[in-house]
Order: structure tokens, then C-alpha cells, then sequence
């Protein structure tokens, strides 16, 4: 036994000098340890708990640090490989029987971005077609919207679909899907093609196989789907949120899905010149819909259906109906003056004060319809979309852009489904343990004596029970163990430009209270269609109608000067 001993003594004290030679030099230049005295343990834990005292003091600076250098390597490879490769690429659909209108395959465009965990799927929009003169008159003028024969091998991405961090500083790393709108029937048909001389409405359809396809490329075991769309794609985000959650669960995903509207809430008022219903631009949106669902075989949410009878479930097109009904969340993105319902409305330019009353009662309607949204950014701007345009990040409410708001939005509806989570997790994790279940175990026998007055206290708690001693141990791991992931999560944000907004600064429901079309000051500038000048909205006005505000202000029983400021301020 000596003789081990000394040999294992020799053996320490040789592996130790080994280390110091070997190790020692980056030791003493990262960590300022004196390698001189590692055999000596007690000068090494001496040295080691200094050590741990300095690098906690540092460690939030240093993974801070760290983090910025490694986003900034990651905005630089990704500048580098720019070239292209950032493209999103064509994938027709394996399932040819699903089409466009003219019968040509469907598809979509992908960008993949490989160990990320989230989904961005974007419907394309432009209006739609409703019986078969309208849709003659579509394919005469707008082709490209009702077939794939033209479409790219490739498609770039702006606003949420950029893949430039500057553009897009939440989702510009995401697994990107572009689905271009070939169905004209606000991705709701379910109407295959029965001639030659016919039209398919498959829209609906269309996004299925398009998930389905998906699936195993990632989407399966992701963690959230993004399902995004504007003005026709915006109401198709609607119509297809809930059916799409479903369809990803029957085929055994646990994907988080959420719904983008840009620009599809329609309301289905009266029209301010009602005319006859021979042409999209000029048919009330209620009688295009109306007729519309019958021609594509539409198919709307199956809980809005239920508060309808079969001839009046044309209703759920427009999301104020529908919203209610939802179960998967949704952020909505509606200008309070947009172009696309001021066209159908047949408002005109305004030059009387009827005009300006019904533009002004079209946004006051149009707000109270958003009253009781949880997500929603709706400035007071004559326009239509702004999702995919580069320069979303400009109009903002009260200090607060769109992408911040939507990515706030995502945050309060991600931390309110991991409870959730973690309650299910907890109840297997009960279910699973026989403390939970046997009466006579430790823990309850304790409670059951504390709460009858006989716990022996803190020398009751030392009684070196194994079961205790392992429940104690495994509580200081799982605080350990969260503080870890806490600070792990906080890198990743900073690290990939994902900080999470802090709860003083983070508002997810906005909504212009201003009367007028762009009295929001960051309103997308309104061109001129004579001099291509860039132009606000009351100049414009003047100068293309001659506006005469002082009969405007006369007729209203304003001052022409407070009329002016109240429009513009």
C-alpha cells in the first residue's frame, strides 16, 4: 500500500508539471492563473475561486461582446455570400394535379437557411375574379396572374422577405417561402379545372400541398410558421390560418403557427357610388364575394362558417367577422385609409364635403372594427400593403415601427403558449413520478405533517433521507439550469438581432387615432402621376383637382387655416 501511494504521489506531482509545460502558458495568458503553483491544490483552489469571483464580474460584458462579434462575422458571411445564393428559388409542385387557373403546375420560390428553426411563408396578392367575364377579362390583362408559364427561376425578397439583416432585423434568417398568386381566388378554391376553355380555382389547395411538401425540407420540426400574405394574400392569411394549424397537426408537427394580414381587412360597407357589378375594380366587394365563393367553391374558417347559413358564409371573407372565431393568433396590418377599398368604393377624389365625410366615416369605421385586435399596426395613411417594401421600417406610431410591433407581437404570443407548454410538461413529468402518486412517499408525508403542525423543522430536514437529498439536488440543477438557459437565450437574441423589446417599450397594438387621410407624418409619400414628384397628400390635391380648401373649410364651418393644419399635423 506504501508502495502505491508513492507511485501515486509521483504520478500526480509529474502529470501536474506535464499540465503546467503543456496548458500553463495559455492558462496564465487568458486567465492571469501562476502555473507554478497547480501541484500545490490548495494554492490552486486558492487561484480557481479568485478566478470564478473576476470572470463573473466579466461575463455579461464578455458575452456581450463576444455575441457583437459573432453577429457581426454572421452579417459579414452573409455579405459575402450575397451573391445569388440569397435568391429564392422556384419549386414547382410535385402534386400536378393541383394548379393554376390555366392548368400550368403551381409552386413556390425557397430560400432555405439551414439549423433555423423558423418558417416564413408569404401569400402573394392582386386581387381576384368572380364569374366568367370577369375572368376573361383577367387572363386578357393580367396572365401572369392566373398561370405559372412565366414565372422565374429565381425571385428576390424585399421588406420581411429580405434576407439583409439592416432590411429585415427579425426574420432576415428565417427559412423563406414565396408563394406567387395564380388562383384569382383569394386562396380559397377548391375547383379543379373540368375543360380546356375552363378555369381552376385551387388556392386553397395550393397552400396545403405546399405545406405538405415543406414538411420534410424542416418545416415538421420547427419551432414557429410565420404565415404572412397581403391585400388578397392578406385575406387568403385569414381564410387559411386556422385550416392550415390543423393540417400541420394531423400530420404530426408541433409548429407554432401564426397569421400576418398586410392589407386585407376589408370591410364590406356600402359603396360611396353604388354601380353595377360587371367588373372587379368596380363591383362592391360583398357582391364579388358573394358571387366569388359559389364560382371557386370557396372554403372559409370552419368555426365562422358555423355562425352562418350556407348562403351567407361569404361573410367570413372580411376579417372583422372572421378574427373573432380564430383560434391560431393573428397580427393585422391595415392602413385606416386604403387605397384598394377606397377604388372598390368608388370614392373618387374628394372635392366636396360628402366625400371627405365618407372618407373620413371609412376610417372611423374601419378603426372600430380593430377595437378588440391584440396585434395590430394601422396607421392613418392613403395606401396599400407595406409588408414586402423596403422601406417598412419607416412609418411608425408613436415612436414604434412595424417590425418592432409584429416582433413584439410574436414575443407576447410565443411567452403565452410556453406556460402552456410547460404545464404539459409538468404533467407527464407527475404522471411519470411515484412521488406524485404514492401517498406515503417523503415529500407528501412531510406536507402532510407540516400541515398538522409536526414538522420537525430544519433538523428534520437534515435527516439524510436519499429521497430528499436527490429532491433537493435536482432544485439546485433546475435553478441552475434556467439561470443558464436565461443567459444562453440572451446571447442567441443578441447574437442573431432578435433582442428581446423590453415591457416598457414593447406595444403590439397600434392604431392611428388622427381623422385624415396621412396625418400620420411618416405616411409613404403620395407621387405625382404627371411629374413623378413626391409629394404629401393635401399638396397633391390642390394640385392635381384644385382643391379649394377655403370652400372645403366654408362648407365644414372651419377656419381655412385650422382646416390645413388639421389635415396635415
Amino acid at each position: 500500500m506504501l508502495f502505491l501511494a508513492v507511485v501515486l504521489l509521483v504520478f500526480v506531482r509529474e502529470g501536474s508539471e506535464v499540465f503546467a509545460r503543456n496548458v500553463g502558458g495559455h492558462l496564465s495568458d487568458e486567465f492571469a492563473i501562476d502555473v507554478t503553483k497547480l501541484a500545490d491544490s490548495e494554492a490552486l483552489m486558492t487561484q480557481v475561486h479568485t478566478l470564478g469571483r473576476t470572470q463573473r464580474r466579466k461575463s455579461r460584458k464578455r458575452g456581450q461582446n463576444f455575441a457583437k462579434k459573432m453577429k457581426d462575422l454572421a452579417e459579414a458571411v452573409h455579405a459575402c455570400g450575397s451573391m445569388g445564393f440569397t435568391d429564392m428559388k422556384l419549386h414547382k409542385l410535385r402534386n400536378t394535379s393541383v394548379t393554376c387557373n390555366d392548368g400550368s403546375p403551381a409552386g413556390y420560390y425557397l430560400r432555405r437557411s439551414h439549423g433555423s428553426k423558423r418558417w416564413l411563408l408569404f401569400l402573394e396578392g392582386g386581387w381576384y375574379c368572380f364569374d366568367q367575364a370577369s375572368c376573361r377579362n383577367r387572363w386578357a390583362n393580367m396572365a401572369n396572374l392566373m398561370s405559372s408559364k412565366r414565372w422565374p427561376d429565381r425571385q428576390k425578397g424585399s421588406g420581411i422577405l429580405s434576407p439583409d439583416p439592416e432590411e429585415n432585423p427579425y426574420w432576415w434568417n428565417a427559412n423563406t417561402v414565396y408563394v406567387p398568386y395564380c388562383s384569382s381566388d383569394v386562396w380559397s378554391g377548391m375547383s379543379p379545372r373540368r375543360d380546356k376553355d375552363d378555369f381552376a380555382f385551387m388556392g386553397a389547395l395550393i397552400l396545403q400541398e405546399v405545406l405538405r411538401e415543406l414538411l420534410p425540407l424542416g418545416l415538421k420540426n420547427s419551432k414557429t410558421l410565420l404565415l404572412s400574405g397581403s391585400s388578397a394574400g392578406g385575406t387568403g392569411v385569414i381564410l387559411n390560418l386556422d385550416r392550415s394549424a390543423e393540417f400541420l397537426r394531423r400530420e404530426g408537427s408541433s409548429v407554432q403557427v401564426q397569421g400576418v394580414a398586410d392589407s386585407g381587412w376589408f370591410l364590406d360597407n356600402k359603396q360611396y357610388m353604388p354601380t353595377e357589378c360587371t367588373e372587379t375594380l368596380s363591383c362592391a366587394p360583398s357582391e364579388a364575394i358573394r358571387r366569388g365563393i359559389q364560382w371557386w367553391n370557396g372554403q372559409v374558417p370552419e368555426r365562422c362558417a358555423r355562425q352562418y347559413s350556407r348562403d351567407e358564409q361569404w361573410r367570413c371573407f372580411f376579417g372583422y367577422r372572421a378574427y373573432p372565431t380564430l383560434q391560431a393568433p393573428l397580427f393585422v396590418i391595415q392602413w385606416l385609409f386604403d387605397e384598394a377599398q377606397m377604388i372598390v368604393n368608388n370614392v373618387g377624389t374628394p372635392v366636396d364635403k360628402e366625400q371627405w365625410n365618407y372618407i373620413h366615416n371609412l376610417g372611423v369605421d374601419l378603426r372600430k372594427t380593430l377595437t378588440n385586435v391584440t396585434g395590430v399596426f394601422a396607421p392613418a395613411c392613403l395606401a396599400h400593403t407595406l409588408i414586402t417594401k423596403s422601406d417598412w421600417m419607416t412609418v411608425k406610431m408613436k415612436g414604434v415601427s412595424l417590425p418592432n410591433a409584429l416582433h413584439c407581437w410574436e414575443q407576447s404570443v410565443y411567452k403565452a403558449e410556453r406556460p402552456l407548454r410547460h404545464n404539459r410538461h409538468r404533467k407527464h413529468r407527475e404522471e411519470a413520478s411515484p412521488m406524485a402518486d404514492d401517498p406515503s412517499s417523503y415529500a407528501n408525508e412531510r406536507k402532510d405533517r407540516r400541515r398538522d403542525g409536526k414538522d420537525g423543522g430544519a433538523k428534520d430536514l437534515g435527516s439524510g433521507d436519499p429521497v430528499e437529498r436527490t429532491g433537493r439536488r435536482e432544485g439546485r440543477r433546475g435553478r441552475r439550469r434556467n439561470r443558464r438557459n436565461r443567459r444562453n437565450r440572451k446571447q442567441r437574441s443578441l447574437l442573431w438581432g432578435r433582442a428581446e423589446p423590453q415591457e416598457s417599450t414593447c406595444v403590439s397594438q397600434l392604431v392611428d387615432s388622427c381623422p385624415w387621410p396621412h396625418c400620420n407624418p411618416t405616411c409613404p409619400k403620395l407621387r405625382n402621376p404627371f411629374t413623378g414628384e413626391e409629394m404629401d397628400f393635401i399638396p397633391l390635391m390642390m394640385e392635381l383637382v384644385g382643391i379649394d380648401m377655403n370652400a372645403i373649410a366654408e362648407q365644414m364651418g372651419m377656419d381655412p387655416d385650422d382646416l390645413v393644419r388639421m389635415l396635415t399635423s
